[in-house]
């Protein structure tokens, strides 16, 4: 009834976002931020694990999991 669709014999094709459109630019330099963000959170993480093993004193609260040295 509403449909643009006037006929199956010929079917055509449908794109999300065209080449160089602003929907592709924006799904790429998102992936990118998220990708960089990631390394970035990672490597604060890593950093503070090593300073707290260095300190002696535990990486995160809770009970200290299997294979983590013991608390001091």
């Amino acid at each position: 009834m509403f449909s643009p669709i006037t006929s199956y014999d010929e079917p055509g094709v449908v794109f999300t976002f065209g080449a160089n459109s602003i929907g592709t630019w924006f799904v790429f330099i998102l992936a990118m931020a998220l990708f960089v963000a990631f390394f970035v959170r990672m490597i604060q993480h890593e950093n503070h694990a090593y300073k707290a093993i260095i300190d002696h004193t535990p990486v995160e609260k809770g009970p200290a999991a299997e294979g983590e040295p013991p608390v001091y």
